[in-house]
């Protein structure tokens, strides 16, 4: 079968016509290759016979040389006669040089102008620092930056331009710029030295001699200039206005020649009374050119005139030459490409790839039947079957012709690309509209992240909101430490250091590497917004019996030689020296329990062990550190994840020691070590959160007083702390908690800035005391005013509509869709301030017969008791599940009170209360 095949196929062959394939190549400019790419691929699949064009993007400069001579060395030779592709493209007109050397050789060449592009200046300036104004650069200073004469942006110049601009002092300006040879430095270097010729020496033209200064950067093509872009904070350079827009970089304004500040955005987007934009205004001021066969060397369409006229564009160019000695078939092919530029329906394609057509005074020129630039082109003697077109009406067997090109044919390729195009276009449409939706009444979501320890805070505050809002908010807080909150804020090299939540949070600030890479190598600006004041509490598991039921006092010194593996069991001399009481078994070892992941209770401790005892404290301060462990000879040293492995650690060893955030030890009733504080008082972290002043409030102010605070929120305030503050009754370990806050919310989605804003606005303003009610302590006024202040600095996006909050009735205004209202609630939320109430009022009578009970005892000299509060505990107890498990709770309350009128009660089942495992105060 496979033989027959053959055979058939071999006299198939044999008396099948063969058909030559006819091929064009083409090189220049990268700007246009996408819309070549598009009109050749197009045609290949509307033509009958085989037909090949291609077209290779190397830049201007490369597609002239390509274009006039045959080879480098015959270039460097000065013979212009010959080239290695059939036609050429730039997006600047044929040198004089290259233009008369062809003239000269005899080979007459033809400039076609098909399509007009905008050169524009783009920067990486964080926008908040730019403010709503747009940076202005005039052509002198342009000319100094792009000199090196300008070297930083808070240049004098600049600011005169410029009065809303608020940068770094000092803070140096890239620049990035082509190092091949390219059209767009050309049109960017020819409009400097049209407009800025006393401050701009290097001249014009695709390739000029730049400073070779360390905040000058050379890139190749367009793609590198704009990845330098991109890559480098505090950046400027030129591009096809395209390549920028499409990576919506910020531009650039600059002056056209009636005045008007515009960036080439707005004037692309632009229209006039016929529809025309700003680029196409730069050619309509245009009206003489030359003849195609002539040099257009000195053409350009810098700064013309108009109001919203752009002053650097560009013309692109195919170029044409004498196809006398070419053959005829693909003479016919070259004309035909040509003939599709130009046609209505290629230049119709021009805007998808950020292009403007040519002025139709300019492509009609082309098609003239005796006097235009296609009868100016020199025929071969045998010129071939011109190739004609067939448009949407279809010709009855005409079409069908071997040289026909018809828009009845199709490829599935491109066809299916069309389906996908039409597809995505609807989809776009769609989601523009679920984007409205989303804006006016969909789920607004808002995402946080960082430092565990006001996790349940957080959880009650968006819980509020969501509940009060009328707008469906969605808002989350991941708690996975501080230092991992800092790294998913910082975001990382792979992303381009783009944020993985809307805010971060943490009880340490901003450390200097995460800052530097936000604010030197992204240029991006955060605030930093202290919210809350906590203390980091020392905790053991030390039977209250071996210590004489008093607290285990401890220095600094001699804390840091228990963390560094120094002092290694309760007996050592040095504590026992401090602890009369103390009498544990000889030799028993200290337990010592520390965090393995980044934690900010890690950061609070080794901070406070170097700054009040160095010499014994080897081990520097951090997040994390390099702990002792088995390796090393400490098998005592017990590495724990997350404070609810620390809980475990201290609850379950005995005679253990860690550290914790206070509220949580103390909540858990675990037993405390004494710290001596810098005044040389000592005391536990409870008792200094009780004391007047409060302990850690007082450390907070302390900070205040000694200037440990930075006044800029955006400043690094790597090194502030409260740590080991003066004072009679401060804590010596206190910590800050911030919110991270990116300075600059400009691109942030409006509905997702304004619920940021509003959780911002809840936590910092705390209208519902919920930083008390969970065991935080309030900053001082100053370091509130320092937190208010910095979230002022914050700039939100334009049209931004902030939520508002309602806490007395406001008729209809607080019906308003961005109203947050008190006067709304969740069912969930009335029930459970029914049983907190409830609670308290169960308690308060435990209390009450607990207090009745033992007086009795002591008046009758027995434990009888016409009252027992067994009862009440239990309706206690079934309150608290009740709380916390969301059931309602009233059943429970009410079977709780019948008990407590009956003179006995059921034994407690030792499943449903646990009893401690040790003891703790």
């Amino acid at each position: 079968m496979a033989a027959r095949r053959a055979v058939w196929l071999a006299v198939l062959g044999a008396v099948a016509p063969a058909t030559a394939e006819t091929q064009v190549d083409g090189s220049g400019t990268t700007n246009p290759s996408k819309f070549f790419w598009q009109i050749m691929e197009t045609m290949q699949a509307r033509a009958k016979e085989e037909i090949r064009l291609t077209y290779r993007a190397v830049g201007s400069s490369n597609g002239q040389r390509e274009f006039s001579s045959g080879s480098e060395a015959l270039a460097e030779a000065g013979d212009y006669s010959g080239s290695v592709n059939d036609f050429g493209a730039g997006d600047i007109p044929m040198s004089q040089t290259r233009f008369d050397g062809m003239t000269s050789s005899g080979r007459e060449m033809l400039h076609v102008p098909f399509c007009l592009g905008a050169i524009g200046v783009f920067h990486n300036i964080p926008a908040a620092e730019v403010g709503n104004d747009g940076l202005r650069l005039s052509p002198s200073v342009l000319a100094k930056i792009f000199a090196g004469t300008i070297t930083t942006w808070d240049h004098a110049d600049i600011a005169a331009d410029n009065e809303n601009l608020n940068v770094p002092a000092s803070r140096k300006i890239t620049v990035c710029h082509r190092s091949d040879g390219s059209s767009s430095t050309t049109g960017f270097t020819g409009y400097l030295e049209s407009k800025a010729s006393s401050d701009w020496d290097l001249g014009s033209g695709s390739t000029v001699d730049w400073n070779e200064g360390d905040n000058f950067q050379a890139n190749e093509g367009s793609p590198g200039v704009t990845d330098c872009i991109h890559d480098h904070a505090y950046s400027i350079g030129y591009l096809d206005a395209g390549h920028g827009h499409n990576r919506d970089f910020q531009e650039v304004m600059l002056q056209n020649e009636e005045g008007t500040w515009l960036t080439s955005l707005d004037a692309i987007e632009y229209a006039d009374e016929n529809g025309e934009n700003g680029v196409a205004a730069a050619a309509a001021a245009q009206t003489n050119t030359p003849g195609a066969d002539e040099s257009w060397a000195d053409i350009n369409l810098y700064a013309r005139g108009g109001v919203m006229t752009w002053p650097i564009v560009l013309i692109s160019y195919i170029f044409e030459k004498d196809m006398s000695a070419m053959d005829g078939q693909k003479v016919q092919l070259l004309i035909a490409f040509v003939d599709m530029v130009l046609s209505d329906e290629g230049q119709a394609l021009l805007p998808d790839y950020s292009f403007n057509a040519v002025p139709a005074v300019w492509s009609q020129k082309w098609f003239l039947e005796t006097t235009g630039t296609r009868a100016m082109i020199s025929l071969p003697a045998v010129s071939g079957t011109t190739y004609t077109m067939e448009g949407e009406e279809t010709d009855k067997w005409t079409g069908m012709g071997e040289s026909v090109i018809s828009s009845k044919r199709n490829s599935y390729s491109l066809w299916k690309l069309g389906e996908i195009d039409i597809a995505m276009t609807k989809m776009e449409a769609r989601v523009a509209a679920l984007e409205t939706t989303l804006n006016d009444f969909g789920i607004v979501a808002l995402h946080g992240s960082g430092t565990t320890n006001p996790k349940n805070w957080f959880a009650k505050a968006m819980k509020l909101l969501e509940t009060r809002a009328r707008a469906p908010l969605h808002l989350t807080y991941r708690a996975v430490g501080s230092s991992t909150g800092q790294a998913e804020f910082v975001g990382t090299s792979d992303n381009g250091y783009q944020s993985y939540n809307h805010f971060g949070a943490g009880d340490i600030p901003m450390t200097q590497t995460n800052y530097d890479q936000l604010m030197v190598t992204a240029g991006n600006e955060m605030v930093h917004l202290p919210f809350a004041l906590g203390a980091i509490g020392i905790f053991h598991n030390v039977p209250a019996s071996v210590r004489g039921n008093t607290d285990i006092k401890l220095t600094a010194c001699l804390l840091a030689k228990i963390f560094d593996g120094d002092i290694t069991t309760w007996d050592d001399a040095e504590i026992k020296a401090l602890n009369s009481d103390l009498k544990p078994p000889a030799g028993q070892k200290i337990m010592v329990g520390h965090r393995t992941l980044g934690s900010s209770s890690t950061g609070g401790l080794t901070g406070y062990l170097k700054k009040s005892c160095l010499p014994s404290w080897p081990r520097g301060e951090g997040s994390t550190i390099d702990w002792p462990d088995a390796a090393s000879g400490h098998d005592n040293f017990v590495p724990v994840q997350g404070s609810q492995g620390m809980q475990t650690h201290i609850d379950g060893t005995e005679y253990s020691i860690g550290y914790l955030d206070a509220g949580h030890g103390i909540d858990l009733n675990f037993a405390e070590i004494a710290l001596e504080n810098a005044d040389g008082f000592t005391r536990t972290s409870k008792e200094s959160l009780a004391a007047d002043p409060n302990g850690v409030a007082k450390a907070g102010s302390q900070g205040v007083l000694e200037g440990n605070f930075p006044a800029d929120a955006s400043a690094d305030w790597s090194s502030a702390n409260i740590l080991n503050m003066n004072g009679e009754t401060t804590w010596p370990i206190s910590l800050v908690s911030y919110l991270y806050v990116k300075k600059d919310q400009q691109s942030t989605n409006p509905k997702t800035a304004a619920a940021l804003k509003a959780f911002i606005d809840f936590i910092l303003e705390d209208p519902d005391g919920l930083l008390e009610e969970f065991g935080f302590t309030s900053p001082d006024s100053e370091l509130k005013a320092l937190a208010s202040t910095g979230a002022g600095t914050i700039v939100w996006p334009a049209g931004m509509e902030e939520f508002i909050f309602e806490e007395s009735t406001e008729a209809y205004e607080g019906m308003g869709i961005n109203v947050i209202s008190a006067k709304r609630t969740s069912y969930d939320e009335y029930e459970r301030g029914v049983l907190e109430d409830s609670l308290a009022e169960l308690q308060a009578e435990v209390a009450s017969g607990t207090s009745s009970t033992a007086a009795a005892a002591t008046e009758d000299g027995n434990s009888e008791s016409d009252s027992d509060p067994a009862p009440l505990a239990l309706s206690v107890l079934a309150l608290v599940i009740s709380l916390f498990s969301g059931i309602p709770g009233c059943l429970a309350l009410k079977k709780g009170r019948a008990g407590s009128d009956s003179r006995s009660s059921p034994p407690l089942a030792p499943d449903v209360v646990g009893s401690p495992t040790n003891n703790h105060e």
